[in-house]
């Protein structure tokens, strides 16, 4: 579908003769059809990537911080990375695609920090000490995202070379793709992936609590700095490609538990997958629900988000 839809349908076969002479080196065979499979690639690929690291990253931030809302987005951190980001670019950091990779992970980072601080600062100053509640952390996340979207745009406004190189990507798009880039940054997808996957036999131990965690065995620390360093690295990787894409990480991981996987592993691994297919189509569904205009794919995720963030914050508990 990622390959085949869009402003100019392209019939399955012309699909496959197109990708067979691709991948065998034969080049791009004539005619527009074919064009606009090969154009259609980098954007496919990409999508790909960051859905499954937003979806992963959503994942193991709802079962590091036990918030069903958790989601790298809602709470801020997808801001702080694009923060990062633009702050690099204006100085002269963000020169390459990996340097931009490392700033929207360091951004991740200083935002889940932030978060957690004034989520938890809150609490106490409402007399409940203790880890903050799902909603507290999303107000937290609010805030951040606040300020952090206040300080990008008065860095666009302040520096043209920012303005030209980030306004585009800023509101989340796989429209200019590049496969160098996406192939660059799938080894860190890949890792973070796997970091998460193997830092999930903790997760069951962790809806439990910290103290029930420590008596079956397992180290809630270690389990939770390791889920940490995987959101930073997925995030990080999601941003540089295609820039703040919300609400992949609360919708993938939410209809996945649906089916009721296994394990917690499976839960993260069939996040990936999940996860990859949710962003492809909404990719799909932005370039032809206006055809031949296009709907940013951050756009297309918040219209798909909001109802199920809605939804979640109905249930009962969740607010606590």
């Amino acid at each position: 579908a990622g390959l085949a839809l869009g402003a100019r349908p392209v019939p399955p076969a012309v699909v496959l003769d197109t990708l067979g002479a691709l991948l065998t080196g034969r080049g791009v065979p004539e005619g527009i059809d074919a064009a606009a499979v090969a154009a259609r690639v980098p954007r496919t690929v990409t999508a790909t990537l960051v859905g499954a690291a937003l979806a992963v990253a959503g994942a193991a931030l709802q079962g590091a911080t036990r918030n069903p809302l958790g989601d790298p987005g809602l709470l801020g951190l997808s801001a702080g990375a694009s923060l990062a980001t633009a702050a690099g670019i204006a100085v002269g950091l963000g020169g390459s695609t990996a340097a931009i990779a490392g700033l929207a992970a360091l951004g991740t980072l200083a935002a889940a920090v932030a978060v957690y601080a004034v989520a938890a600062a809150a609490a106490r100053a409402g007399g409940a000490p203790g880890a903050p509640s799902p909603v507290a952390l999303v107000l937290a996340g609010a805030a951040v995202t606040a300020g952090a979207t206040a300080a990008t745009t008065a860095l666009l406004v302040l520096s043209p070379t920012v303005q030209d190189r980030f306004r585009f990507w800023a509101i989340g798009t796989v429209a200019r793709a590049d496969l160098g880039d996406a192939v660059l940054l799938a080894p860190v997808v890949g890792v973070g992936i796997l970091l998460a996957a193997a830092a999930a036999p903790g997760l069951d131990a962790l809806a439990l609590g910290d103290d029930l965690a420590h008596g079956l065995g397992r180290r809630p620390g270690r389990t939770r700095a390791a889920l940490l360093a995987a959101v930073v690295l997925l995030t990080g990787a999601a941003v540089a490609l295609a820039g703040p894409v919300g609400f992949v990480g609360l919708l993938a991981p939410h209809a996945l538990r649906r089916l009721r996987p296994a394990t917690a592993r499976a839960l993260v691994l069939g996040c990936a997958l999940w996860g990859a297919v949710l962003v492809v189509l909404a990719d799909v569904l932005g370039r032809i629900v206006l055809a031949p205009a296009e709907i940013h794919l951050g756009v297309t995720t918040v219209v798909l988000g909001v109802p199920v963030l809605l939804a979640l914050l109905r249930r009962p508990g969740v607010g606590a």
